[in-house]
């Protein structure tokens, strides 16, 4: 049987291909996280006219939460400082930090009728690049905008800029 954590993590998973294919895009599952990162996400080809780059990718540091710290603005997340420094750098592919958001009652996460399938609350994106990297020993809150929602409008849009090589907080 899986523990709750490994649930989080399994049902965090499919909100990610579940707006990552909505979005049109695949998910590429990162064998050794070394990075700090989980998956990618990818379109393919000519993504954007004014493309710079074809075939643009976006990777993802995912977490799941059932405890949230959420205000009416912001959601804080601790993270760990190896994630969090590793998140700070500069890298080829651009990397986000998605926090997806659970209800506290377990019996809330998800709900199959033959007429539905919901998985409920949602994620929130943060890019960190480029912010300095932690004193802290062991690690850092980060304060996701709530106006971040991970979509799958907000992931072509996220994929639209990494092909035109621009700042994804823009």
């Amino acid at each position: 049987m899986l523990g709750p954590n490994d649930i989080k993590e399994q049902l965090s998973l499919a909100y990610i291909h579940a707006v990552a294919s909505r979005a049109g895009c695949s998910v590429e599952k990162v064998g050794v996280d070394r990075d700090s990162i989980d998956l990618k996400l990818c379109a393919r080809g000519q993504f954007v006219d004014d493309a710079a780059l074809t075939s643009p990718e976006l990777a993802v540091q995912l977490k799941a939460t059932a405890r949230a710290s959420l205000t009416e603005d912001t959601l804080s997340f601790v993270l760990s400082k190896k994630n969090y420094d590793d998140l700070v750098a500069h890298s080829l592919v651009p990397r986000i930090l998605v926090v997806f958001v659970m209800p506290e009652d377990e019996a809330q996460w998800f709900t199959l009728t033959p007429e539905s399938l919901i998985l409920r609350r949602c994620a929130y994106w943060h890019s960190l690049r480029g912010e300095p990297r932690t004193a802290n020993g062991t690690a850092q809150t980060v304060h996701l905008s709530r106006q971040r929602l991970f979509t799958h409008d907000t992931l072509r849009e996220l994929l639209m800029k990494v092909a035109r090589e621009e700042a994804l907080e823009s």
